[in-house]
């Protein structure tokens, strides 16, 4: 009897032994995770923002860079079989289905600094003095060429080794294992981007009030969408550093009827590709947003390299907010997709690049066509059944970049390590069954800042500005 209470005694203590050991390393991998340094990488460059009236004489060069950069972990050839990459067979057809359209949308399209693919050299031309023009035109060249027909496009192979680079040198970012660092001699100050009707005006000045307290000192572009003259006057009072631009609705609805229906979203590629073709480096925010930091410069050096950053939707899959008529339009399918995240565009940062000028040419001609943008008569897909509702310029968006950028690596953790990563990696995607944890893609901007940039807040009111 004596022998058996001790044996269950023996077999408490060592169970709480057990249960403390699991406690402490708990602990520790939280305090480690908690005070785990993710540095702003701005503190590796002597780095000094510009005033838009000052000269910066650095122009960003990243070819050479890209080429030349050994990456840590490269993602490209992580085994992500089933996941859709970039291939020679994607690119040409995208830009194909862009020339296929470029007769009947290039004369508007140039209105937006939107160059012409049967002469790009000609058409290719800087947005600002920070433009690196002639490195844009030397990799359109080198990489891509209209064939004799005026149709096919050739895609030389060596393009996808300078996707790989890109794609590499930025998931390297996500844990500061870069084996080297773009350095940038001056950052020319961003300039904030904003837009809405009158049925958002009061939460635009609540976006407002969030830049006055971040960024008090930035030009800040407002796209008119049709607010009211007693709106637009008030606006004009509260807010000097505002440009209030109006938004051509007239223009581009002779090419499509339903642009003036906000609720399709086809206005916000034009917005951005018209602010920046005028500014250069631009963020733009939803009237939803809120800023919370300051801290984009990261994002912004990084951006000379990437082009166009945005935020992931972890646990949203693209085809289930996405109507199976957008896939079509592409030559894609749906089910290519399923580990592929929907991003948001309620916040982006965009920066005139060769490959940004590919995603705003292939997103406008997208935005000019029914079929791609809207997809009526389709339904979204997950899994085989019907979805979400349909993510109109989101959607678009995203099948876009994964023409251009490879996936986030998957790796396999522990159960405890996945769930502390929702918290310590923004964007990281798990499955509790397979412990599959999916890291941001590389045009994620987690990959180059892990601070929380802002907030989106829909139907917050604020009329008080």
């Amino acid at each position: 009897m004596i022998l058996m209470r001790r044996l269950k005694l023996t077999q408490r203590l060592k169970l709480i032994r057990h249960l403390f050991s699991i406690m402490f390393l708990c602990i520790y991998l939280y305090l480690m995770l908690l005070h785990r340094e993710y540095p702003d990488k701005q503190s590796s460059y002597s780095l000094r923002a510009m005033n838009s009236d000052e000269y910066c004489h650095f122009k960003p060069s990243t070819d050479q860079f890209i080429r030349k950069y050994k990456p840590y972990l490269l993602t490209a050839n992580l085994s992500n079989v089933k996941r859709v990459k970039p291939t020679i067979e994607r690119i040409r057809n995208l830009l194909e289905i862009i020339r296929s359209k470029e007769d009947t949308y290039q004369l508007l399209l140039e209105r937006f600094g939107v160059f012409d693919m049967t002469n790009p050299t000609a058409s290719l031309k800087a947005y600002t003095d920070e433009s690196n023009i002639d490195e844009i035109k030397t990799l359109y060249n080198r990489y891509i060429k209209l064939m004799p027909d005026n149709k096919t496009i050739h895609v030389d192979h060596t393009i996808i080794d300078y996707l790989k680079q890109i794609s590499s040198y930025l998931s390297d970012g996500l844990e500061n294992n870069r084996t080297n660092r773009f350095q940038v001699g001056c950052l020319r100050k961003p300039v904030f981007v904003l837009a809405c009707d009158q049925s958002f005006f009061n939460g635009l000045q609540g976006a407002i009030r969030t830049l006055d307290t971040y960024w008090p000192d930035h030009k800040i572009a407002f796209y008119n969408l049709g607010i009211t003259s007693d709106q637009e006057e008030l606006l004009r009072e509260k807010c000097k550093r505002c440009e209030i631009i109006k938004f051509p609705f007239s223009d581009i609805g002779k090419y499509a009827l339903y642009f003036g229906t906000l609720k399709f979203y086809s206005f916000k590629p034009f917005v951005i590709q018209d602010a920046l073709r005028r500014y250069g480096t631009i963020i733009y925010g939803d009237s939803s947003i809120r800023f919370k930091s300051n801290s984009f410069s990261p994002i912004l050096i990084d951006n000379y390299i990437r082009g166009f950053a945005v935020r992931e939707l972890p646990s949203r899959s693209l085809p289930c907010y996405t109507r199976t008529g957008t896939f079509d339009w592409f030559n894609q399918s749906y089910s290519q997709y399923g580990d592929i995240a929907m991003a948001e565009t309620d916040l982006l940062v965009v920066t005139d690049t060769f490959l940004t000028r590919l995603i705003m040419k292939a997103w406008l001609t997208c935005a000019l066509e029914s079929e791609c943008i809207m997809a009526l008569g389709s339904q979204s897909k997950c899994r085989g059944s019907s979805s979400g509702r349909h993510r109109y310029d989101q959607g678009a968006m995203v099948t876009i970049l994964t023409h251009f950028f490879f996936p986030g690596t998957i790796s396999t953790r522990s159960s405890m390590v996945i769930i502390l990563t929702h918290f310590f990696f923004p964007g990281t995607i798990s499955t509790r069954s397979s412990q599959r944890v999916s890291h941001p893609a590389p045009y994620n901007m987690f990959t180059s800042s892990q601070v929380n940039l802002g907030d989106i807040k829909r139907g917050y009111q604020d009329p008080s500005y």
